[in-house]
């Protein structure tokens, strides 16, 4: 442990004496004495890929972290060493132990508590070590707070997950309020190669039970490939990708706005998966049952009474056979702060269905983050869709609203092939000198049919594409964010929102 993090020190050091910054290697140096005093196991265990502690869970062993990045939400009681990549501290964790990022770094969100030690070993940061802090505060942060959750970041998790997550708090003008009193999972403490999953919950707006059970076996502990084996009652979407699941819930509770359109199905799906370093892909066979929902009067009515929820997807019930698949090339990791590449690939083909004809539906989407000076961020996401067969309605694309371009309404345009576009400019409170973050952002998007024109036709999308321009202004925490968007290309609208979240 020593020896990678004198060398480390050493790295840090040439690089800012190149850059003709100063630096006191010899507090540095220093700094490593006091690690010495933690007692560390005999046997470290090696983990490739993102490695979890979950709420609840107790991680006593000596972990190191390859080629992914450390996500905290319950306790570190032993020592966790994450090379190249970040380590996030959730609000519920606590460090009793010690953790350490070498060539990463350590980003905590309000309420985590350190014991013990913490210790962040960069290029661009240098050294910096912190013990027995207690409960982390807004005022005292060992790094820029500005944590990711991102409907992208949550999309990309729920499409490769093979037990997605389930949030505690979901409301929707569809299934009414979902309480999931029972989400397990047995693995023995995230050190079994088979693990299994269980969720329930109950819809009381439709006054069913909703949930899912999984059954896996991985051939490497958090990375290379996996075989899984799930049964499910939930609800479906193509609208993840406009905000997360949270943010939508408190549209609908206190705004009776709903973003998502979602659909009911019921089966199984049995499928592989494969996780190394920036690579991670899942494809699955699935035979489910596709219903819509019944309308409910079951939702509250607090604020914007006179409000009308949009009516259910309308779709014929059948049994459809399909398989899926995904793959997300580069990295995302938890700050959306550093520079970065991610690709996401999906598609899905139907193989039979009782009331639909055989279609494809593909679709790209490109995350780049630049850092074109310290606190000032590029921020972009470009999403591209297409079909083959005859893609059914309530599958299309659809581009318009919060998430999609702003300041227009929601779906204003359906079709079977789409592009969409969202970049923002960050200034960062550092950069603002205060403890505010102030943006500018652009919005375009187009959707139509492959019947209109392809893809290489620019003038036609150009001249049919919707789009918006506006200025948001948000705390450090990302506990809150307004923007003001106006619609371009003559339509005269302007829009406020009120965001508990990123743009995109």
């Amino acid at each position: 442990m020593r020896n990678t993090l004198t060398t480390v020190f050493s790295i840090v050091a040439m690089f800012q004496l190149s850059t003709a910054q100063e630096v006191d290697t010899t507090v540095a140096m220093e700094s490593l004495d006091p690690l010495q005093e933690f007692e560390e196991t005999g046997i470290e265990i090696k983990f490739f890929g993102d490695y979890y502690v979950r709420a609840g869970q107790i991680s006593k062993e000596n972990v190191r972290v390859l080629g992914g990045d450390l996500f905290v939400a319950g306790t570190v009681d032993g020592q966790i060493i994450v090379v190249g990549g970040d380590a996030c501290l959730e609000s519920t964790a606590v460090v009793n132990g010690r953790v350490v990022a070498i060539g990463g770094s350590i980003f905590r969100k309000e309420g985590s508590i350190i014991n013990g030690e913490i210790v962040q070993a960069n290029i661009r940061e240098g050294i910096n070590l912190s013990r027995n802090e207690g409960p982390q505060s807004k005022k005292r942060s060992d790094t820029f707070e500005f944590d990711d959750d991102s409907p992208d970041y949550e999309e990309k998790h729920k499409l490769l997950s093979i037990h997605p997550d389930v949030s505690g708090f979901i409301y929707n003008k569809d299934e009414g309020f979902v309480w999931t009193p029972f989400d397990w999972r047995f693995d023995r403490d995230g050190t079994s190669s088979f693990k299994i999953y269980f969720s329930l919950g109950y819809r009381f707006g439709q006054k069913q039970w909703a949930g899912r059970t999984t059954i896996e076996k991985s051939f490497g502990i958090n990375n290379g490939p996996s075989l899984f084996f799930s049964a499910f009652r939930e609800s479906r979407t193509d609208d993840a990708f406009r905000l997360p699941v949270s943010e939508n819930s408190l549209a609908v509770l206190f705004a009776r706005q709903d973003f998502y359109d979602r659909w009911n199905e019921k089966g199984y799906e049995a499928g592989a998966a494969f996780h190394v370093d920036n690579l991670e892909s899942k494809v699955a066979y699935r035979s489910v049952y596709t219903s819509s929902f019944k309308p409910t009067n079951r939702l509250a009515q607090w604020f914007h009474g006179e409000r009308e929820f949009r009516s259910p997807l309308q779709l014929l019930g059948g049994n459809v056979s399909s398989v899926a698949g995904t793959v997300s090339l580069g990295a995302v990791h938890k700050s959306f702060l550093a520079t970065g590449l991610s690709i996401i690939l999906e598609g899905e083909t139907t193989l039979a269905a009782d009331s639909l004809e055989k279609f494809d539906r593909l679709s790209a989407t490109a995350s780049f983050n630049w850092e074109l000076s310290p606190n000032i961020v590029f921020h972009s996401r470009t999403m591209v869709g297409n079909s083959k067969g005859e893609l059914p309605q309530f599958r299309a694309f659809g581009v318009g609203g919060l998430g999609s371009v702003s300041a227009h309404p929601y779906k204003v345009q359906t079709g079977n092939r789409m592009m969409q576009m969202n970049t923002e400019l960050i200034l960062l409170p550092d950069f603002m000198s205060g403890d505010h973050y102030f943006s500018l952002f652009f919005d375009a998007g187009h959707a139509w049919d492959k019947s209109d024109y392809s893809f290489s036709d620019f003038s036609s999308i150009t001249d049919s594409a919707i789009s918006a321009v506006g200025i948001g202004i948000g705390n450090e925490n990302l506990d809150w964010r307004i923007n003001i968007a106006w619609a371009l290309g003559g339509r005269n609208t302007w829009e406020t929102t009120f965001r508990f979240n990123l743009n995109f």
